[in-house]
């Protein structure tokens, strides 16, 4: 029989090992059989899984798999901002807009903020749960003073909840629901502050209807790890005469419209 630990790395049987998951947390059912807790290695998912539905993932084969997918962001990342960075490099006396990411996992935090300072966006990092989230939100602001804020880490529809129009169907909505609501009591103006929530399978929404500029996942799907940071990128880097619109976001991100949506947003970027 083998055992499974936290920090192990794991895929689920029952859904064609599809996605890599890293065991976080182990709780008991109402038989007190064990319940994995499991956190997306790839994308920004939380589910849960019994034992017998759960095989141990090689760690070389997840670096592989790691590096692979980067590499596919990085490639899709850089053609699509290959003009905006030209212009960028040729107009330094252009401030692009500064950006305030508050993400649940330092992993996946890391990742954002190295495609931020390649692109030469200044941006401030927080890692907080999403239950503590809420809670942060506006001394971090204050703090800042940020363009863009992002507010993600992992989120999932719970098993057997099948009214997708109540928040407690999902596992972190409500706390990107409040997150979105505390910023938007810091700066109301959608143009003055742009704000992504959200991460996989999250309450789009209503998350919208908090006041975010852009919220994942309007088909309830998974969005990849630096999908938000692809979307603030295009924001912070974009001209402020000129609006960034939820099609362009579709185009440029790994999980496209059916991942994010939003309004469109003035860009952030502003003569110095």
């Amino acid at each position: 029989m083998t055992i499974f630990n936290i920090g192990d790395m794991v895929v689920r049987k029952s859904h064609g090992q599809d996605i890599c998951f890293t065991i976080t947390d182990i709780k008991s059912d109402s038989r007190s059989k064990p319940v994995y807790v499991l956190r997306g290695i790839f994308y920004r998912i939380e589910a849960d899984a019994y034992e017998e539905d759960l095989l141990k993932e090689d760690y070389r084969n997840v670096q592989i798999n790691l590096r692979r997918e980067i590499s596919k962001v990085r490639q899709n990342f850089f053609r699509s901002n290959y003009l905006n960075r030209l212009f960028f490099i040729h107009r330094l006396r252009r401030r692009p807009g500064t950006i305030l990411h508050i993400d649940s996992s330092q992993r996946f935090l890391n990742m954002c903020t190295k495609l931020y300072n390649e692109a030469g966006i200044k941006s401030t990092g927080h890692i907080a749960s999403e239950k503590n989230q809420p809670g942060i939100i506006r001394r971090a602001l204050f703090a800042t003073k940020p363009d863009i804020l992002v507010v993600t880490g992992h989120d999932g529809i719970r098993k057997g909840n099948g009214d997708l129009n109540h928040v407690e169907s999902y596992r972190s909505s409500k706390y990107y629901i409040q997150s979105v609501r505390e910023a938007r009591r810091y700066e109301p103006d959608p143009d003055k502050l742009c704000i992504f929530a959200g991460a996989c399978q999250s309450f789009y929404e209503a998350i919208m209807d908090a006041g975010a500029n852009f919220a994942s996942s309007p088909a309830r799907i998974n969005i990849n790890a630096l999908d938000p940071a692809i979307l603030s990128e295009r924001v912070a880097l974009t001209d402020r005469r000129y609006y960034v619109t939820p099609e362009e976001i579709s185009q440029i991100t790994i999980s496209g419209s059916g991942g994010i949506g939003g309004v469109n947003t003035r860009g952030r970027m502003v003569l110095s």
